[in-house]
């Protein structure tokens, strides 16, 4: 079983220039701080974590990639297939 961040998406607006805080869940709507992290980094440390709890590292070691690769870069390098990277952005 996958282990679930809460989370939410920061939305800039371009009229004021700020960002706009989309969570219709509200699960963040008292809270008095946020972190922010870029979506391509999220999923990195999703997949970390899932790699952990699935004690996954294996796949990890083998596979080798440069600094300017993608994330769908590595994550086909790493074995995932279209519809296991269609499920993982659907846990988000």
């Amino acid at each position: 079983m996958p282990f679930k961040i809460d989370s939410a998406i920061m939305k800039l607006d371009t009229e004021t220039g700020k960002y706009d805080l989309v969570d219709p869940d509200g699960k963040f709507n008292k809270k008095d701080a946020l972190m922010v992290v870029e979506s391509d980094d999220f999923i990195t440390m999703q997949l970390v974590i899932n790699a952990i709890i699935r004690n996954d590292f294996k796949a990890w070691k083998e596979v080798k990639w440069d600094d300017s690769d993608s994330l769908k870069a590595i994550l086909v390098k790493l074995g995932y297939g279209r519809e296991e990277i269609v499920e993982l952005l659907k846990e988000f």
